[in-house]
C-alpha cells in the first residue's frame, strides 16, 4: 500500500500541473508548439489575464504565446552598447535566438536595454535554465519580420520581445510574478 502511495505522490503534481486537453481548449492559442511537459495550465493562464486572446497570425497583435524548441538551437548572449549619458552606466541587450532552420531566426529580446552588468546576469541565468535540458520554453510578443544576407544566403530574421524562459529545471521572466 505505502508503495502505491508514493507512486501516486510522484505522478499527481505532474497531473496536477501538466497542459492537459481540458487546459488547451480554455486557452487555444497560447501554445504555437509543443510543450514537451515544460508548461501548465498558468502560463498559458497569464497570457491571457485581461486580454482579448486571438490565433497568431504572423502579424503584431501585442499578444504573448509560447514556442519550445530543442535547446541544441537556442543560443543566449549579450549585446553591449554604447553608454548611457544619462545613467552614466553602460547598457546591452540581452538576446535568446534560435535557429529554427538554417534560414530562420527568431531572436527574443527584453522590451529595454539593461545595464551591461544585468544584461550578463540575464544571460548567465538563461545559460544555467538551459543547460543539460533537451528543451526550452519561450514566450513573447511577435513584433515583426525583416530579412538580410549573411555570407550570401537569405536569412529570416523573426523579432519577439521576451517575456518568459522556461524549462524543466525552472523559469525567468521579465516581469516579477510571472514563473509563479
Amino acid at each position: 500500500m505505502k508503495k502505491y502511495f508514493l507512486i501516486f505522490l510522484f505522478i499527481m503534481p505532474l497531473k496536477l500541473f501538466a497542459i492537459n486537453p481540458e487546459a488547451l481548449k480554455k486557452y487555444p492559442y497560447q501554445l504555437l508548439t509543443n510543450d514537451y511537459g515544460i508548461l501548465n495550465e498558468s502560463n498559458l493562464r497569464r497570457y491571457t489575464k485581461e486580454v482579448n486572446i486571438e490565433p497568431f497570425t504572423g502579424k503584431f497583435n501585442g499578444l504573448d504565446y509560447w514556442q519550445c524548441y530543442p535547446t541544441k538551437n537556442v543560443t543566449v548572449w549579450y549585446e553591449k552598447e554604447n553608454d548611457d549619458p544619462y545613467e552614466k552606466t553602460t547598457r546591452g541587450d540581452a538576446h535568446i535566438t534560435v535557429s529554427v532552420t538554417p534560414a530562420i531566426i527568431y531572436d527574443y529580446v527584453p522590451r529595454r536595454s539593461f545595464s551591461s552588468d544585468y544584461a550578463k546576469e540575464k544571460v548567465s541565468t538563461w545559460k544555467h535554465l538551459i543547460k543539460n535540458q533537451q528543451y526550452a520554453c519561450i514566450g513573447g510578443i511577435y513584433v515583426g519580420t525583416h530579412k538580410k544576407i549573411k555570407d550570401g544566403q537569405e536569412i529570416t530574421e523573426r523579432g519577439w520581445i521576451f517575456e518568459n524562459l522556461k524549462t524543466k529545471k525552472g523559469c525567468d521572466s521579465y516581469f516579477s510574478g510571472w514563473c509563479r
